[in-house]
């Protein structure tokens, strides 16, 4: 795993955890809080991952790993969306930030391990 994306995403955690926690904001903004939280840790993976594909000069398609964690970060956002636009009972914001970090965890995972 990349040190570098687990210290990211354990400093994004608690740091969208306490504006939360602070902040009280709507459900919404709490989901993009913890999306926030987690999404520079799994952009440094992601890169990571991307970069020995980017030094040749020919065109040379995406590896497996990240068309995999990109596509698992898409589809995780666009359910919780749905989620939290068709949910009957209002969302506390907490959960919401558990929901938005929670995620994009399988994205990071696919892209920092392996």
């Amino acid at each position: 795993m990349n040190g570098l994306a687990l210290i990211i995403g354990i400093a994004g955690v608690i740091a969208s955890g306490a504006v939360v926690f602070y902040t009280k904001p709507q459900p919404r903004g709490g989901w993009l809080w913890g999306l926030a939280g987690l999404f520079p840790a799994w952009l440094a993976a992601f890169l990571a991952l991307i970069d020995p594909a980017s030094r040749s000069t020919v065109d040379v398609p995406l590896p497996p790993r990240a068309l995999l964690s990109s596509g698992a970060a898409l589809l995780g956002v666009i359910a919780a969306d749905y989620w939290l636009r068709k949910s009957p009972r209002q969302i506390n914001p907490a959960t919401a930030w558990i929901v938005g970090w929670a995620v994009m965890v399988p994205a990071w995972l696919i892209a920092a391990l392996g």
